[in-house]
């Protein structure tokens, strides 16, 4: 509300000021062209409301009874100089978002020339703010959507190394449970290992009883006859 409201009437302020000497100079001006307009001419033409210069601009433009001379655009703010088709009466309008808001009268196109030139000046000023307010307003927007895209790579990569973390976690723990068995294993198999070698052990031991008590048996006697 602000940048629509407050820009224009500041505009108009500053313009204002620069018309009004311009259309002071205008009266005292030795331009032939002004020299033919009389002393109430050039009091009509000065004693318009804005307002009442607005809309008569508007309906000059509406009945095509006004000519172009010169225009310039700045970002949001345009300036135009306009020339009566049936009378020299200059205009000098100002136009925000494309809309006359301010319009200055002049019977002299030599101080119309000069009040053009400040009202483009002034409009150029303006839109230098306004165009450096849509830069920045740019600017942020890129920040805004590179610190979205940072956060959801942070987002990303934070999931990542949960799942990373959580994988290195699982593996420990297999690996926890592998070196446990094969302990266990390693013990069962010392444990069997020492069971055979008793085994083998009570095998070589029986076998030798077996092979001494093989030589001590009685020969049997012969029998009479």
């Amino acid at each position: 509300m602000l940048e629509k409201s407050y820009f224009p009437r500041l505009f108009a302020s500053v313009l204002a000021a620069s018309l009004a000497l311009c259309g002071a100079g205008a009266w005292a001006s030795t331009d032939p062209m002004a020299a033919e307009v009389s002393a109430a001419e050039a009091d009509r033409l000065s004693d318009a409301s804005p307002a009442r210069l607005v809309a008569e601009l508007q309906q000059r433009i509406r009945d095509k009874s006004v000519r172009e001379l010169r225009a310039s655009a700045n970002g949001e703010y345009a300036t135009t100089l306009m020339l009566a088709e049936d009378e020299v009466v200059c205009y000098v309008g100002l136009l925000y978002q494309n809309k006359l808001w301010r319009v200055s009268r002049f019977s002299s196109l030599a101080s119309a020339e000069s009040a053009y030139r400040k009202a483009t000046a002034q409009s150029a000023a303006l839109a230098d703010q306004a165009i450096r307010r849509q830069v920045l307003a740019t600017e942020q927007r890129q920040v805004e959507r590179a610190i979205q895209s940072a956060e959801a790579q942070a987002d990303a990569l934070a999931t990542e190394l949960r799942a990373e973390q959580t994988q290195r976690e699982q593996f420990n723990e297999d690996q926890k449970m592998v070196r446990a068995e094969n302990e266990s294993r390693e013990a069962d198999n010392r444990s069997a290992r020492s069971q055979l070698a008793k085994l083998r052990q009570e095998i070589r031991r029986l076998e030798a009883s077996l092979a001494d008590s093989g030589q001590k048996l009685p020969v049997p006697e012969k029998t009479r006859r």
